[in-house]
């Protein structure tokens, strides 16, 4: 009998091509579209005959565009392009997986919220098959998760793995998110194992931008995790990976004697940071004690209105005597009981259920907007 992921074509060599068409917008007779507009003429470009793609400032102002797709918090989507870097051995794969099992999952994950289920492909190649069984094992465990939507690729699975920076390693990527049913995110773990070539030179990292962009167009989120060299601070190699990035992420470490993985993380580069969304950008320590993640420093400088204040207090006392509630490791209550609280304390009316629904509701999302909560369907947790 054969291999099961060579019938289903995981291992085709077909050389990976872009076929993205631009196609032509508006009316025929108007700007963009049909005989006698911009076929060539003012606001046309090379092959973009038909389509205008120089628009004025009204232009723009009027423009409907969809908004991002988010996964995990507001700084990943699925159209998001990010790399994360760290120094070897501070927890990289462990935190990416916790990130790919959450989103996933439609869970939220440390201080950011979950969103939605998603497809999510993660691509392991470094680890032994062995070493990435165990962590997923592990994960299931400390997470309570078993995502149906999580895929994973091992590099050991595939004879002759070619790198991504090569027609065949990306045919293969290819193959298998076709295989999937297509995929919202990708998980490239990392990128000194999967890129080909001198990493300090950036001809690898330009061979791979064609297909990178045509990930994003097709709106699949890729999360790219890399090593630092011997100066900590920054990521090993060319620095032009960053240039076409929307996020950068650091780890630094941080030294806890109680802890397994401890470091601080950092938004080098955040693209969507916007005074409303800046929480879930800020610096922020993070910590697997007693196989639980914890996090602090996330909330520090944000401010919540006083009404706010007491709704947080009525979800604290009421993870009180609920140690069994937990939630990463964070304090928990459900919703309902949070509600009870509110109720308790005078902050909503329950003989009045829209308006009780509605303050609730208020001041449940400004609180998670400043990362002082995290919440889904039926719980809240104290971030």
């Amino acid at each position: 009998m054969g291999d099961p992921r060579e019938e289903a074509g995981y291992f085709e060599d077909e050389p990976f091509v872009d076929e993205t068409v631009v196609e032509p917008e508006g009316e025929p007779g108007k700007n963009g579209g049909g005989k006698g507009t911009n076929g060539g003429g003012a606001g046309a470009g090379p092959g973009q005959a038909g389509r205008k793609i120089i628009l004025t400032l009204d232009e723009w102002l009027a423009r409907e565009l969809p908004q991002p797709d988010l996964l995990l918090g507001t700084w990943l989507s699925t159209t998001t392009r990010a790399i994360c870097f760290a120094p070897t051995g501070i927890g990289k794969t462990i935190f990416g997986l916790g990130i790919a099992f959450a989103t996933s999952a439609g869970s939220g994950f440390l201080h950011w919220r979950g969103v939605r289920e998603a497809k999510v492909l993660f691509v392991d190649g470094e680890m032994s098959r062995r070493l990435l069984l165990a962590r997923l094992v592990k994960e299931v465990e400390r997470s309570g998760l078993r995502p149906s939507g999580l895929h994973i690729l091992s590099h050991e699975d595939v004879e002759n793995f070619q790198p991504l920076n090569t027609p065949k390693g990306q045919a293969l990527i290819e193959n298998v998110i076709t295989h999937i049913g297509g995929v919202d995110l990708i998980f490239f773990d990392n990128i000194m194992s999967l890129i080909g070539g001198d990493q300090k030179d950036e001809e690898g990292w330009r061979q791979t931008l064609p297909w990178i962009r045509s990930l994003t167009r097709r709106s699949i989120g890729q999360l790219w995790m890399h090593h630092t060299g011997h100066d900590e601070r920054h990521s090993y190699g060319t620095k032009t990976r960053e240039w076409q990035m929307d996020c950068v992420l650091q780890m630094e470490s941080v030294e806890r004697l109680n802890a397994d993985v401890s470091f601080q993380l950092s938004f080098r580069k955040a693209r969507e940071r916007t005074p409303e969304t800046r929480a879930d950008f800020a610096d922020v320590q993070i910590a697997l004690v007693n196989d639980q993640w914890v996090t602090s420093g996330a909330h520090i400088n944000a401010k919540i209105s006083p009404l706010g204040k007491k709704f947080f207090e009525a979800l604290r006392d009421a993870t009180i005597g609920n140690a069994a509630n937990k939630m990463f490791g964070c304090p928990a209550a459900s919703l309902n009981d949070w509600r009870a609280e509110c109720v308790h304390h005078g902050l909503i009316d329950k003989d009045k259920a829209d308006s009780a629904r509605s303050l609730f509701a208020k001041h449940r999302r400004e609180l998670i907007a400043a990362n002082w909560i995290a919440c889904n369907e039926t719980m809240a947790w104290i971030l």
